[in-house]
């Protein structure tokens, strides 16, 4: 039961991602009248005061302020933010309310993780949950991600009812609010140590074992905020597919990623963690670049069915070997310090870049720029990254060794 809460809580929390997350940009284009340079301004801007709230979030979690609390307010500040977004008119104005709805909700997946990773240890794994029994917790996040759409379908009747989407997500704020309730206290054991868990998430995450993958992960995650945002426009204007529809093609390949989370097990055994990795961004290189070349509806819903394979390698599978590096007393921080040094500035520099490849060109360049991205970042997974076989073990001395060797 106490399982079941945590499958909840990352079902609603991912609605509210899923309400927005595909109109990102038709939002501030056709309600707000933003034009692509405002778009990638105002979408970079949310992400720089990101730069410290999932670290001290996480921090605060890790040093055993409730987690359910945190998510309250966070739920709750985020739907003023987003109401903000829907009466304001002013580019300025709106611009500072969207990055406050981003710089509150962009914790919430780090804590999240950590939180369900934190309980694991406490409680033991669910019921049938295998060593990496994240994935299935996951898959409710997707599912939560995909249910919107189908609201999203009935509402949207025009270009300019994108801003309805800003109602939906303020709904599943409510429901994901009332969801902390449900929640159990989780209580982290800390072992004793003379450093702050970020600084011990900090050497976890730059160990000569694990930069590489946080490395080619960072440029991934430029290319996926250059295209993500601009993917609706690209439907919209280029292969001329009705707004209403936009959403459920997302979902399409939503349905899909659930599949390949319920199966990541057997997928790794074939192919280890790193053949993950490789395979996701490849498939994601190789679906954008093809979207481009034949930009057709057809050819927008086939490459949906590889979507699966680049969440696992951009947002699965990093956050179980995170967690396998981490100690008991950074498990927390490590998600957030992930967040503020490689996820943050991602987010700032793809959006930015998007925007003035999109002012200077079209939505179509956006999206050959995040395939050669892709491709760029899976050859230095390949080349580069060796998994650690094993948690890495973090000692009180300032000098003290941070990884062992070996590989998956």
């Amino acid at each position: 039961m106490k399982f079941f809460a945590i499958k909840a809580q990352f079902f609603l929390s991912y609605g509210v991602l899923g309400s927005l997350a595909p109109l990102l940009a038709l939002i501030l284009r056709d309600s707000k009248d933003f034009d692509a340079r405002q778009i990638g301004i105002t979408l970079a801007a949310s992400s720089i005061g990101m730069l410290f709230s999932p670290a001290i979030m996480t921090f605060l979690a890790d040093r055993n302020f409730d987690t359910r609390k945190i998510l309250r307010a966070i739920f709750l500040f985020t739907a003023i933010a987003l109401v903000a977004v829907y009466f304001l008119k002013d580019p300025i104005p709106v611009t500072i309310a969207w990055a406050a709805y981003s710089i509150i909700f962009i914790p919430t997946l780090p804590l999240l993780d950590g939180y369900y990773f934190s309980s694991v240890r406490e409680q033991g794994k669910p019921a049938g949950g295998q060593p990496d029994s994240y994935q299935f917790i996951r898959a409710w996040g997707s599912a939560g991600f995909m249910v919107p759409a189908i609201a999203l379908f009935f509402i949207l009747d025009s270009k300019t009812s994108a801003i309805q989407a800003l109602w939906c997500a303020i709904t599943w704020c409510a429901l994901a609010f009332a969801g902390t309730y449900y929640l159990h206290p989780c209580e982290i054991k800390q072992p004793v140590t003379k450093q702050t868990p970020t600084r011990l998430a900090m050497r976890a995450m730059f160990s000569r074992t694990t930069l590489p993958m946080c490395a080619g992960l960072f440029l991934v995650y430029v290319g996926a905020n250059c295209y993500y945002p601009y993917i609706s426009v690209f439907f919209s204007d280029e292969i001329g597919i009705d707004l209403k529809w936009i959403p459920m093609i997302s979902a399409l390949g939503v349905v899909i990623e659930i599949g390949y989370l319920l199966g990541l097990a057997p997928i790794r055994r074939l192919i280890k963690l790193k053949g993950i990795m490789v395979l996701g961004l490849g498939t994601m290189g190789a679906r954008l670049a093809l979207l481009t070349v034949f930009p057709t509806t057809t050819v927008s819903l086939l490459i949906q069915l590889f979507h699966g394979l680049e969440i696992l390698a951009m947002f699965v599978v990093p956050v179980i070997y995170l967690d396998r590096v981490a100690g008991d007393s950074f498990r927390n921080s490590i998600q957030g310090a992930f967040t503020i040094v490689i996820t943050v500035p991602a987010r700032l520099i793809g959006f930015l870049l998007a925007g003035e490849i999109a002012h200077a060109y079209s939505s179509r360049e956006v999206i050959l720029t995040s395939a050669l991205l892709a491709f760029i970042s899976m050859l230095l997974i390949l080349t580069c990254f060796k998994p650690s076989s094993s948690n890495i073990e973090v000692k009180n001395e300032p000098d003290g060794d941070l990884y062992n060797h070996g590989s998956e």
